[in-house]
């Protein structure tokens, strides 16, 4: 979803300004060049302003690539206006609190990459495919940070807490997350392999990070996950057929093996050998969920990330962005859709149609057009009004 690869979030924690480069090949790209390309100027445009929503609303920079089959002003003269609104619009967020709003926090530890094979076939799914497929789709924003900045208690607003590679953690690391996660009754999410390493390899150390016992497979495989439990909120409005991990081969495979867990799901080891593999324990001060095999799909993302109490601005399934005051979605299917904001807005103001949408709500709905890409302002009148840009 044109998600920058590096963790965004760090880079403004310390201070630093991420500059994005877009280098969506655009239907002007030769077909069959070894790339992806938009078909028609309608999906370019749409595509340009899926990343710019994505640029405002994270507080980045952005500049276009210019070459053959990108962003081409003299072969495409339609975004000639487009970036020239886009440049407005830029000027428009400068006067807004574009602080993050997220309460999902994802953890990406750089210190483990370092105990992993060289293949790629876990990374993939389980950070890559990850961060494009199901994050952006849970309905709610979400922020990406180093481990290291958890570790240090940088990261303070977060409710649900997302693990996705916290592989190889020293002692003093692991009395930091420890510490971390018990600050207002977090909830976390483990995936894979979580604390496995230390000095050296033990399911005790996994156990010791997330509290659940833990089970272990030597039969590379490329494990698969599926709900057995549709009694709790995480997963009543979950269906049958859902399934999710990799056919990446995998070793070791890991599983829970613990009777004080609530068992979610299975994870498919070879051979159809199922075994508890989404897990529940909820601790007097946090929370701990354990998931086997990774690219987790956004609609377990959305039932962790209700139970952890995570504002849901919609359930649609569409990529959504949003801070305090500007709310992006991109969206396939197109349709009527009603977003809940988390506070009164004076002013819901659709900054590329430029219509006012609704005011003095905390609600509004839409019809969305297919394949479209929709940002909004959703604060007061007064600053709306002051703005010559719009």
């Amino acid at each position: 979803m044109g998600r920058p690869c590096p963790p965004t979030e760090s880079a403004n924690l310390h201070g630093k300004l991420y500059i994005l480069e877009d280098d969506t090949r655009t239907h002007l790209a030769e077909h069959d060049a070894g790339y992806g390309r938009q078909e028609s100027l309608e999906d370019s445009l749409t595509v340009l302003k899926r990343n710019v929503a994505q640029v405002l609303t994270r507080g980045l920079g952005i500049w276009w690539l210019g070459a053959r089959g990108h962003v081409e002003p003299a072969q495409e003269p339609a975004f000639v206006p487009l970036l020239r609104r886009f440049q407005e619009l830029g000027t428009f967020a400068l006067a807004l609190d574009r602080a993050s709003q997220a309460e999902i926090a994802v953890l990406v530890d750089d210190e483990s990459l370092f105990y992993e094979s060289v293949q790629n076939n876990l990374n993939l799914p389980l950070i890559s495919q990850q961060r494009v497929w199901g994050l952006p789709r849970v309905g709610a924003p979400f922020d990406v940070f180093l481990l290291q900045d958890f570790v240090e208690g940088r990261v303070s607003a977060a409710r649900l807490c997302i693990f996705l590679n916290a592989f190889r953690l020293d002692q003093d690391r692991r009395q930091a997350v420890a510490r971390e996660l018990r600050r207002g009754g977090r909830v976390a999410v483990w995936v894979y392999a979580p604390g496995y390493v230390k000095d050296d390899l033990s399911l005790d150390h996994m156990t010791d990070l997330t509290g659940f016992r833990f089970g272990k497979g030597d039969h590379p495989w490329g494990p698969l996950t599926h709900i057995t439990d549709f009694q709790l909120p995480i997963t009543a409005d979950l269906s049958e057929d859902l399934f999710w991990g990799t056919n990446n081969s995998l070793g070791p495979l890991f599983h829970l093996e613990d009777a004080s867990a609530r068992v979610l799901g299975e994870v498919v080891y070879s051979e159809g050998r199922c075994k508890p593999g989404f897990g529940l324990k909820v601790f007097p001060e946090w929370t701990s969920i354990y998931v086997a095999a990774p690219n987790i799909p956004a609609a377990v993302l959305r039932g962790i990330a209700r139970f952890a109490g995570v504002h849901l601005y919609s359930e649609a399934g569409d990529v959504l962005y949003a801070t305090s005051q500007l709310l992006g979605v991109h969206t396939l299917r197109g349709g009527v859709r009603t977003f809940a904001l988390p506070h009164q807005a004076e002013v819901v103001y659709d900054l590329f149609e430029r219509t006012v949408v609704a005011r003095d709500t905390n609600r509004f709905q839409v019809d969305l057009p297919p394949v479209s890409t929709s940002l909004y302002y959703t604060g007061s009148l007064q600053l709306l009004e002051s703005l010559d840009t719009v």
